[in-house]
């Protein structure tokens, strides 16, 4: 994968990358970071969160233990994964 993001929405690459970096920012500190608290810091609706993140996760780029909530899906422990960071070091 190289540059941004593939899909056919910019926006929604954009906002993928804003939450991918928002992610990574907090995997450098000792907090675990929530979907509801994830929502919280981006000033984004649940429902958008929940969207981002389920895209994130299909694409392999976070990890996290999915957990009851609504909108679902909702994850604790949100971290990158390898192909996250990756993405991200391609963006910057």
């Amino acid at each position: 994968m190289t540059g941004r993001p593939s899909t056919d929405d910019p926006e929604a690459d954009d906002q993928l990358v804003t939450m991918l970096r928002m992610i990574g920012d907090r995997d450098s500190t000792a907090a675990e970071l929530d979907s509801a608290t994830l929502a919280r810091h981006l000033g984004w609706t649940a429902t958008r969160t929940a969207a981002a993140l389920d895209a994130a996760k299909r694409r392999l780029l976070i990890w996290g233990i999915r957990v009851g909530g609504i909108p679902a899906p909702c994850f604790e422990d949100i971290e990158l994964t390898v192909q996250g960071r990756r993405l991200l070091a391609t963006t910057d």
